[in-house]
């Protein structure tokens, strides 16, 4: 089944039919100005590079090199390789083992996104805008819910050209002091098996406990982020 078909099923099954008639033809078009903008044969449904995925989805961002472009009818084509890069995220989970569902927590009644692989899949869907210089670890999806003795780590990324590793801790609710001893734990676990490599770690979050903030003053290798929702509206 091809990348376009699947594409259009996904956004059928996220309660998007109007998504569905629109946005699949829509990335074909992204992919059109694309080629001609860089001077690149680029068709983004045969594009199995994340990184590339997220550059592309962040070069029609409200920030981005072709953000005129992306915003054009009524930025369709802005929607449209934003919910394809969230949708390339999903696919490629799909190809390795991930913990069960029921897993997941429940976000607390402040917290933005319900539940965190919600908060996952749109974190590493723009990778290359939130964590520039940074790819998910082993090239696509093997970073993501990367396992190592007996544990998951929520997002494990590389830095390109030196190779050091940033452990990314997602809370889509409050994260309290105990997310550093997790965190700390994880990079310990990571500097054992990658001994020549950097580690450091970024905990990503709704909102911040003071305890963790004053956790984080005794270490400046563990960065503390909150991140903030945008209004995007889709087609119904």
């Amino acid at each position: 089944m091809s990348m376009e078909i699947q594409f259009r099923d996904w956004l059928i099954k996220q309660g998007k039919p109007s998504a569905a008639k629109n946005y699949p033809q829509a990335i074909n078009i992204v992919s059109q100005h694309y080629s001609k903008a860089t001077g690149q044969k680029i068709n983004i449904y045969e594009v199995t590079d994340q990184v590339l995925i997220s550059e592309i989805a962040h070069a029609y961002s409200q920030s981005g090199k072709y953000a005129d472009y992306g915003y054009e009818q009524h930025s369709r084509f802005r929607a449209a390789i934003n919910r394809y890069a969230e949708f390339f995220v999903q696919y490629q989970k799909l190809e390795i083992p991930t913990l069960a569902d029921e897993e997941d927590e429940i976000a607390s009644p402040e917290s933005n996104f319900a539940y965190e692989k919600d908060l996952q899949t749109a974190i590493c869907a723009h990778i290359s805008e939130l964590f520039p210089n940074f790819r998910i670890f082993g090239g696509n999806a093997i970073g993501i819910e990367y396992s190592i003795e007996g544990k998951r780590i929520d997002v494990l990324l590389e830095e390109a050209g030196t190779g050091a590793l940033l452990v990314v801790e997602l809370k889509s609710g409050m994260a309290d002091f105990r997310v550093f001893g997790q965190v700390s734990m994880y990079m310990g676990i990571l500097m054992a098996k990658f001994p020549d490599r950097k580690v450091n770690g970024a905990i990503v979050a709704g909102s911040v406990d003071p305890g963790l903030k004053h956790a984080c003053t005794t270490s400046d290798r563990i960065g503390l982020k909150v991140y903030r929702m945008s209004v995007e509206l889709d087609d119904a």
